[in-house]
């Protein structure tokens, strides 16, 4: 038997995911209207094609995120990694 049958965050994710496969195939065809600017455009979109573009959306601030803070990370080696080499006084 394997171990993470004994965890319970395996559970407990596994309830969670359940749940939000319950509630998405229940709600998925059912149309919303969205009032994007008041009186005036209120489009009538699926639930899920607001899943998907939020899915898509997140995706991209993601890897938005991952790029920048590796960019800058990656600058800030270099910089430490000068000051290391040009320090070469022992401490005694």
């Amino acid at each position: 038997m394997p171990h993470f049958w004994k965890w319970p965050k395996f559970w407990i994710g596994l309830i969670l995911l359940l749940w939000l496969v319950y509630l998405l195939s229940g709600n998925l065809e059912q149309r919303v209207n969205l009032w994007i600017v008041p009186l005036f455009i209120h489009p009538v979109v699926t639930v899920s094609s607001i899943i998907f573009g939020a899915m898509i959306l997140g995706s991209f601030l993601t890897l938005l995120v991952q790029f920048t803070w590796r960019r800058r990370a990656s600058k800030y080696a270099e910089a430490s990694a000068a000051a290391a080499a040009s320090s070469n006084k022992t401490v005694a």
